[in-house]
């Protein structure tokens, strides 16, 4: 069926269709799975101990980006650029995989020092001792590696097999509310057995031979993806540290409450995602032929995917409660709100991706991204702290809307007076 649909379609996009099937099937898996589960978990461990759960695996995103570095666009960029040379991918290769597997142990290090530091974490350490194997499993798993060589079926076929059978699993030995670290346990030997399978068919597939690299090489990867990181550390601010803070100032439960709607915010943007990473290859290499050519192919794929996220963030605010009761039960009714003014995030955050990644990043003026997001993130931190501790999840809201609105402003004044040639701003 795959093949008869990609023989009707333009040659020059067959390579782009391809990974964006097998994006949307990989990044679908980290979405659709837990819908599944989350019906069943929210009502078999209950608020409480979901909510410590939830709240583990927010503070785990932190050491994810931070071991990432970027590399999830600047490596697959590089790659993309350097497939046909051997010896120039396994520069790149031996290069990130040392930064990542240095900043994995300064991960560590740190989360030891966090969780036995503040009593609020020093209660439940084991979940985070365990919960940080998922850090170790995303740091091997390559598949900057694979979207830069265009050739995502592989790991594909890896993350269904696997995280459908830690799925089934989870049903199996999940069953009531002291069975909480089992889930931790169940989703960070899923990462593990992802990555490390990934990475191993990765180096035979490829024939990468790893050696210690230049230094000179390992700087040039981590200039090169400094400003990606940076901002990925302040999206996270702008998606995560809402359900972190709220954890920090409210109850489990509260977290397990928000928590179990979040994920399906999560999941309709989820959405979204394997169609940005598999034009962002596509649309660098036509940026490399002219600034034309690359801008049209934003315009027109911007234009459709935008008209996507607005039929689906229309049926989020529309069909919020029956949602919510389909998936989390009647308990969560009361919380349906939150997916339905998340919508408005859902639209504005898909824009800010053609904005910020396809277009600035493409056109090499990643800086500016940068920048964006550092005064739109340090708007959406102040919020939060400020409305959290005073009107709870709503605060959460409030502020991730306010801040990406702030970041599209922001990135459209750069692009106007910076980048364009107008009249400069200080």
């Amino acid at each position: 069926m795959m093949n008869y649909i990609l023989n009707l379609i333009d040659v020059k996009y067959k390579v782009l269709i391809q990974n964006f099937i097998s994006l949307f099937i990989l990044q679908g898996l980290n979405y659709i799975l837990p819908l599944i589960t989350v019906p069943y978990l929210v009502r078999v461990l209950g608020p409480e101990k979901y909510g410590i759960t939830i709240f583990a695996a927010a503070f785990m995103i932190y050491f994810q980006i931070f071991t990432d570095y970027g590399f999830n666009l600047t490596a697959t960029r590089n790659i993309s650029l350097n497939k046909s040379d051997k010896n120039k991918v396994g520069e790149i290769f031996s290069s990130v995989m040392t930064i990542k597997a240095v900043l994995c142990a300064l991960s560590f290090f740190v989360m030891i020092i966090l969780v036995f530091s503040i009593s609020k974490f020093r209660i439940d350490y084991q979940v985070y001792m365990f919960a940080f194997i998922m850090v170790v499993g995303n740091a091997l798993f390559p598949v900057w590696l694979f979207q830069g060589m265009e050739q995502m079926k592989y790991i594909t076929y890896v993350n269904i097999i696997v995280k459908s059978v830690f799925t089934i699993i989870i049903f199996v030995i999940v069953r009531n509310p002291d069975d909480y670290m089992k889930l931790v346990i169940l989703n960070s030997s899923s990462a593990m057995v992802v990555g490390i399978v990934s990475l191993i068919l990765a180096i035979k597939k490829y024939k990468i031979k790893f050696f210690i690299p230049p230094i000179n090489a390992i700087l040039k990867e981590l200039k090169e993806g400094w400003h990606i990181f940076v901002t990925s550390m302040l999206s996270t601010t702008l998606t995560t540290s809402g359900i972190f803070i709220l954890g920090l100032f409210g109850s489990k439960e509260i977290v397990g409450y928000y928590g179990a709607v979040d994920k399906l915010v999560k999941a309709f943007i989820g959405l979204f995602t394997p169609i940005t990473q598999a034009i962002f290859p596509h649309i660098n290499t036509k940026f490399k032929i002219s600034y034309e050519c690359g801008r049209n192919e934003v315009l027109k794929f911007g234009k459709y995917v935008m008209l996507m996220a607005l039929i689906i963030s229309s049926c989020m605010f529309i069909f919020h409660r029956p949602i919510v009761l389909l998936v989390c039960s009647s308990k969560y009714a009361s919380y349906s709100y939150i997916l339905k003014y998340m919508s408005i995030w859902l639209l504005i955050s898909v824009l800010n991706n053609f904005i910020g990644v396809q277009y600035l990043i493409g056109t090499g003026k990643g800086a500016y991204y940068s920048k964006s997001f550092i005064i739109s993130a340090g708007i959406t931190l102040m919020l939060y702290l400020v409305l959290i501790s005073r009107i709870s999840y709503y605060g959460i809201v409030i502020g991730t809307i306010i801040g990406e609105l702030t970041l599209t402003v922001v990135m459209l004044l750069f692009i106007k007076f910076k980048i364009h040639g107008q009249p400069k701003i200080s």
